[in-house]
């Protein structure tokens, strides 16, 4: 049983918060879809994911995310494959990362809130130090592509023998197996 939720359209429950940052854009082996059109939908993410309680966020803020977003995947694909990465990709994420983030605080009823001067901007950046912390940890061995070939999320996988091999056994491996049995019982299929 996998613990990957859908939020509307947004994934979450793969592992990490820059994996789930990264599969703001489905579909990236076949027909790319654009999870973060608006920015309002990059506001209801940066809330849904728990970064911040609210984030107004502009088109630029937007532009900003999408250019992050995608420098963190050809980073992750990098090093996970022993290939080079690109300069310019390093010097965007770490320029992101020394950005300022946002403060923890206290209320009233002494509950931890986070204030930022710009939420959306601190979110991005403590989505690049999280990005760097993943990329130069030991848990990066266990982030894993999903193997269905339509899917383009990674996931960590945390499991014992380390051997999961879908980023959500209710999506994508309940369709392989069902693929399967339809293959292997071709009548039954008909019915």
């Amino acid at each position: 049983m996998s613990n990957v939720e859908e939020v509307g359209e947004f994934r979450f429950g793969l592992g990490h918060r820059v994996l789930e940052f990264v599969a703001t854009l489905a579909g990236r082996h076949r027909e790319p879809v654009e999870r973060l059109a608006t920015p309002d939908d990059l506001s209801r993410w940066l809330r849904l994911s728990g970064l911040v309680s609210a984030a107004p966020c502009t088109e630029k803020d937007l532009s900003q995310a999408r250019q992050l977003r995608e420098a963190v995947y050809r980073l992750l694909e990098a090093v996970r494959s022993d290939r080079s990465a690109t300069s310019e990709d390093i010097d965007l994420v770490n320029a992101w990362a020394r950005r300022a983030k946002s403060a923890p605080q206290l209320d009233a009823s002494l509950r931890l809130y986070r204030e930022a001067p710009n939420p959306c901007t601190a979110s991005l950046a403590e989505l690049a130090a999280a990005a760097v912390d993943l990329i130069t940890s030991p848990e990066l061995d266990r982030v894993r592509n999903c193997a269905d070939p339509t899917c383009s999320l990674m996931f960590i996988d945390r499991s014992r023998p380390g051997r999961r091999r879908w980023c959500s056994m209710e999506r994508c491996g309940n369709r392989a197996k069902t693929a399967r049995y339809r293959r292997q019982h071709p009548h039954a299929a008909s019915q």
